[in-house]
C-alpha cells in the first residue's frame, strides 16, 4: 500500500509541476506550442534564442544535444559575443559544432570520457546545472546571487544529485526556475524530463530578466524600443548612436506634452514629407544607392525609397511610444514597403512613401494613406502577413477631422461652399462607391466665373484636393 501510495503521490505532483511553474502541456506532439507558451516561443525565435531544429514538435523531451545548442545561442545573445571555436572532440558519438562550443566554455559535458549521449533526454537538474554554467560564463554570477532569495527545502531534497545542488538553490532562489506546492510541501522533481516548449520558455524570461539589447546595426535600432522591449539598450556602433540621437533631436522638437498617439503619428508623418524627397532619379535609371534604404539616408541626407521611409517612421514612432510595424508586399505590382499602427486602440496602415508623391514639391502635405483601412489599402496594394486586420477608421485623417462626404451631392456641396467664401483649397475625401472613377470637375467649376483658374489631385484613396485662383 505504501508503495502504491508514493506512485499515486508521483504521478499527481508530476502531472501539476514542470519547468519554471508553466501549465503542463498536452501529451500530443504538435508542431504548434502550448497556449501558456506561445508568447514566449514567439519572443524567443525573435530574440534569437532557439536553434532552427526546435521549431516543431513543442511538445517533445529535450535532448542534450539539444539544449548544449539552445545554451550556446543563450550565452551569445547575454553577451552578444561570439562563442569560441571549439578544440579537438573527444567524444565518438557527437560531432555537433554549436554544442562542443558549449562544451568548450565548460558548460556541458560528456557523460564519459568519450561520449556524450547527446539524444539522451534532459531532467530538470541537468538542465539546472548546464544553464546556471552558462549564466556564469555569461558573466551574471553576481547577478544572480544578489538576487537570491530564500531556497524552500524540498521534500524530495534527498532525490537531488550532489553535483546539482548549488544550481539549483541558486536557480530557485533567484526565481528561474520553480518548485511546484503540492499538500503544504514544496517539491522539485530532479528526475522530470524537460520538453522543448519548457525550455524555450525558461530562457526567454531568464533573458528578459538578465538580459540587455544590443544594437549593433540600423536594423536592431528600429526594434530597441518598441512597446515589449523593457530591456537596457547599448547602442554598439557609430552610426546607429548618430541616428539614436537624430531621432531624439527631431522628436525633441516636434512632440509635445500631452499629445495624444494621433497627434504625435501626424506630428512624426508631416516631418518625414517635409524633410524626405523620394530618390526618383536613381529609382528609374536603377542606381538607388545603398543609402536611400536606409534611416540614416532618410533623417541625415533627406531622401530615401519607400524602406527608407518605411523604417525611419516605425524607429521616430516607436521612440514616440506608438505600437508600430513595417509591412512589405507590392503596390501596384512593385515591391513596396509601409507600416502599420496601433492609434487608440485599433490598428491602422500607415504608407508614408505614397503620401509623398513625385515631384518633390516644398512644403505639401498629403493624408491620403494616413491611417487607412486594410479594404481601402486592397485597392493598390498586395500583402501578406500576420498583424492584426486594420478595420478601424475613427483615426483616419480625413474622418478624424470631418472631411469625408458620403455622397456625389455632399462632395459637390462642400465644393460650392469652398468657392464661395473663395477658400484657396479644400481637400475632401469621397467615400461612396465609385467615388474613385472618373469625374468632370470642369462641369462643376465652369459655374463660378470667379474662378479664374483651378487644379486638382487625386488618387485611389478618394482624395481630392482643389486649388482655386479667383479673379
Amino acid at each position: 500500500m505504501k508503495v502504491l501510495a508514493k506512485k499515486a503521490l508521483f504521478a499527481a505532483i508530476t502531472a501539476l509541476l514542470i519547468s519554471n511553474s508553466c501549465p503542463t502541456p498536452s501529451f500530443a506532439q504538435s508542431d504548434q506550442p502550448s497556449s501558456w507558451a506561445k508568447e514566449d516561443v514567439s519572443e524567443a525565435w525573435d530574440r534569437l534564442l532557439v536553434p532552427t531544429e526546435l521549431n516543431i514538435q513543442y511538445q517533445l523531451a529535450l535532448t542534450r544535444a539539444q539544449f548544449g545548442e539552445m545554451a550556446i545561442q543563450l550565452y551569445e545573445v547575454l553577451t552578444n559575443r561570439k562563442a569560441v571555436a571549439p578544440g579537438k572532440n573527444p567524444f565518438r558519438d557527437m560531432n555537433n559544432y554549436r554544442v562542443l562550443q558549449a562544451y568548450e566554455l565548460g558548460i556541458v559535458k560528456g557523460t564519459s570520457s568519450t561520449t556524450f549521449s547527446p539524444n539522451t533526454e534532459v531532467n530538470r537538474e541537468q538542465l539546472a546545472l548546464m544553464l546556471y554554467n552558462t549564466l556564469k560564463k555569461a558573466g551574471l554570477a553576481n547577478k544572480l546571487e544578489a538576487d537570491l532569495g530564500d531556497v524552500p527545502r524540498f521534500a524530495d531534497d534527498k532525490q537531488i544529485s550532489s553535483w546539482s545542488r548549488d544550481a539549483i538553490k541558486i536557480l530557485n532562489g533567484s526565481q528561474l526556475m520553480k518548485g511546484s506546492a503540492f499538500k503544504d510541501q514544496i517539491w522539485f522533481m530532479p528526475k522530470t524530463t524537460t520538453t522543448r516548449e519548457q525550455a524555450i520558455v525558461l530562457v526567454n524570461r531568464i533573458y528578459e530578466k538578465y538580459g540587455t539589447y544590443y544594437v549593433n546595426n540600423e536594423y536592431d535600432l528600429m526594434h530597441a524600443f518598441e512597446l515589449n522591449q523593457n530591456l537596457p539598450i547599448v547602442i554598439m556602433d557609430a552610426r546607429s548612436k548618430q541616428i539614436y540621437e537624430k531621432a531624439k533631436s527631431i522628436l525633441g522638437a516636434i512632440i509635445k506634452p500631452g499629445m495624444s498617439e494621433y497627434d504625435r503619428e501626424l506630428a512624426i508623418h508631416n516631418y518625414l514629407l517635409l524633410h524626405l524627397a523620394y530618390d526618383y532619379e536613381n529609382y528609374k535609371n536603377g542606381t538607388i544607392p545603398d543609402d536611400s534604404y536606409t534611416i540614416y539616408g532618410a533623417l541625415f541626407k533627406g531622401i530615401a525609397v519607400c524602406q527608407g521611409y518605411a523604417y525611419s517612421a516605425k524607429l521616430l514612432l516607436s521612440m514616440a511610444g506608438i505600437e508600430t510595424h513595417i509591412v512589405t508586399g507590392t503596390a501596384k505590382g512593385i515591391a513596396h514597403a509601409w507600416n502599420k499602427v496601433k492609434i487608440g486602440g485599433s490598428y491602422y496602415n500607415l504608407d508614408v512613401t505614397w503620401d509623398d508623391p513625385v515631384p518633390d514639391v516644398d512644403g505639401r502635405l498629403a493624408y491620403g494613406y494616413f491611417n487607412v483601412t486594410d479594404e481601402e489599402l486592397e485597392r493598390d496594394h498586395i500583402w501578406s502577413d500576420d498583424l492584426p486586420k486594420a478595420l478601424a477608421s475613427a483615426s483616419n485623417y480625413f474622418v478624424y477631422n470631418g472631411l469625408t462626404v458620403a455622397s456625389a451631392s455632399e462632395f459637390e456641396a462642400r465644393v460650392i461652399a469652398a468657392i464661395q467664401v473663395q477658400a484657396s483649397t479644400i481637400t475632401l475625401k469621397r467615400t461612396y462607391k465609385n467615388a474613385q472613377g472618373a469625374n468632370d470637375w470642369y462641369a462643376l467649376i465652369s459655374r463660378f466665373p470667379e474662378v479664374a483658374k483651378y487644379s486638382y489631385t487625386t488618387d485611389n484613396s478618394g482624395v481630392v484636393s482643389f486649388t482655386f485662383i479667383y479673379r
